[in-house]
């Protein structure tokens, strides 16, 4: 899957190194109130980057000079897949690399026999819950949150995030076909 200039595909292992600096340059763009810039510096950790790497749950976006750009990342959870981090360079953002990354963390879950996606994101920021909403993710209600999940937005809550949801991609409402046209 590529869009004009990328390609997005299964990350190497000579990129992880590169992917927190992804990451940190994505935060920037959120304003200080949604995420205060001590927060900005935490990245997803290099184990972890290399476990998922080696599962194969790990995806890059690529310029053409194979450079990447983004990055997502699935964890493998009790009940689904959980994306634990979607990340596009400000520099590479509105081409629909985000979209194409969550693709394929939906097709990974897919293909591993999960039934859902989830992921906890910011609810009022535009690039956070209305962009899930859109492909096709929706909010969950308090009373819909396994265990894992409601820990999830606790530990959020505790590190200071606020404003935060949790939210499924239903694999059984989309078919693989589906999916390609969101």
């Amino acid at each position: 899957m590529s869009a004009i200039g990328y390609t997005v595909g299964a990350a190497s292992r000579e990129h992880l190194h590169m992917l927190p600096d992804i990451e940190r340059s994505a935060a920037e763009i959120f304003p200080n109130d949604v995420l205060p810039p001590e927060m900005r510096a935490g990245t997803v950790p290099l184990e972890q980057l290399e476990a998922a790497y080696i599962e194969e749950r790990l995806w890059t976006v690529l310029t053409k000079a194979g450079i990447p750009v983004g990055f997502a990342i699935a964890v493998r959870k009790s009940n689904s897949a959980f994306l634990q981090e979607v990340s596009v360079h400000p520099a590479h953002q509105q081409k629909g690399l985000g979209r194409q990354l969550v693709l394929r963390a939906i097709s990974w879950a897919e293909k591993h026999g999960y039934s859902c996606v989830t992921l906890t994101t910011f609810e009022h920021i535009p690039w956070n819950a209305p962009f899930y909403l859109r492909l096709g993710f929706r909010k969950l209600a308090e009373q819909e949150l396994s265990c894992e999940l409601l820990s999830q937005l606790q530990n959020e809550y505790r590190r200071g995030l606020r404003h935060r949801v949790a939210m499924q991609f239903d694999l059984a409402e989309h078919s693989s076909s589906t999916l390609q046209l969101l």
